[in-house]
């Protein structure tokens, strides 16, 4: 009896320990779930966030909200999902752009491949080269040579450490120019100076300018891709345009707070997946020149570090 006591003992204390962690996908979810993304409404995160949450609302029987917090190049949202509860109803959509950030601020303190629990890839797209139709400029060599001949009078959109920011230096680097980086919170922010001329040069999404470009807003002389858009397939490539350089294409990837239980992260990876094997989703992302990519914890962690060293010898190399 002694024995069969001790054996029943040792059972429920390993059934202490494992039954909890065994529960939380169980129960989840319970109550709402919330995308942080880090960028205003109308950019790129946001509008790949609010396409996804419009599924997972459906497929984990919850509702799934999208939540803004633009500010400090992304560093307001990031700083605000790595200190949340990692119960897994606080998640991040993030991105390329927080990559660069972390990796060419001093001031980031998170740590994207420390701080959080990598769960799904969500999509990706290129970025492009935009003016105001009111630019006398048709191409990237236009550009080149209304810098030259003004320097120090086109400005261009930031903010500091962003995408646009490294898009804009490549530029100036490999021409030799003088243009001017005018900080935004994000490139969406950015549009209304575009619009009204007092932005030159718009470095931004294609999923936030085709539309623009399709109503003669504004006017595409470059996407940073490897391939034309479908949408706007006259605009050459940066490659084509003679700045191989300047190629880049953004990656968006779910993250949830360190911490967050494995299960829970599981269980959110795999509802992602459905989410974006669905038609709509495809075709609402093709609509915004965005393209679906997938993967798993592991591979979005693995993409993390690389992009993480990418970035570094990128930004090292400008610096010299």
């Amino acid at each position: 009896m002694k024995i069969f006591a001790r054996i029943v003992a040792r059972t429920l204390a390993c059934l202490s320990v494992f039954l909890p962690f065994m529960s939380h996908a169980q129960n989840y979810p319970s109550r709402p779930i919330t995308i942080v993304v880090p960028y205003g409404p109308g950019s790129g995160n946001d509008m790949i966030a609010r396409e996804v949450a419009q599924q997972l609302t459906q497929i984990m029987k919850t509702t799934v909200l999208v939540e803004n917090k633009a500010g400090a190049t992304g560093n307001i949202a990031t700083d605000y999902v790595a200190q949340a509860k990692p119960d897994g109803y606080t998640i991040f959509l993030t991105s390329t752009s927080s990559i660069i950030n972390q990796v060419t601020n001093p001031a980031v303190k998170t740590d994207l491949s420390k701080d959080f629990e990598s769960i799904a890839f969500a999509a990706s797209l290129p970025y492009v080269v935009a003016v105001p139709p009111s630019l006398p400029a048709k191409s990237l060599s236009d550009v080149v040579k209304l810098a030259k001949a003004s320097p120090g009078k086109l400005n261009y959109n930031g903010p500091s450490g962003s995408v646009s920011d490294y898009l804009g230096t490549k530029l100036k680097a490999s021409n030799n120019l003088d243009m001017v980086m005018i900080p935004y919170k994000s490139t969406s922010d950015a549009q209304v100076d575009v619009l009204a001329g007092r932005i030159q040069v718009w470095f931004t999404t294609a999923a936030s300018a085709v539309g623009l470009a399709k109503g003669d807003k504004v006017r595409v002389i470059a996407v940073t891709g490897d391939k034309r858009l479908a949408a706007l397939p006259d605009v050459p490539t940066v490659k084509e345009a003679g700045i191989p350089d300047m190629f880049t294409e953004v990656s968006f990837f779910f993250v949830a707070p360190a911490g967050t239980p494995k299960d829970i992260v599981e269980k959110l990876s795999q509802s992602i997946d459905i989410a974006l094997q669905s038609k709509d989703v495809e075709s609402r992302f093709a609509n915004m020149s965005v393209q679906v990519k997938k993967g798993s914890p592991a591979e979005v962690n693995g993409h993390i570090k690389a992009e993480m060293t990418k970035w570094s010898d990128i930004a090292r190399n400008i610096s010299k």
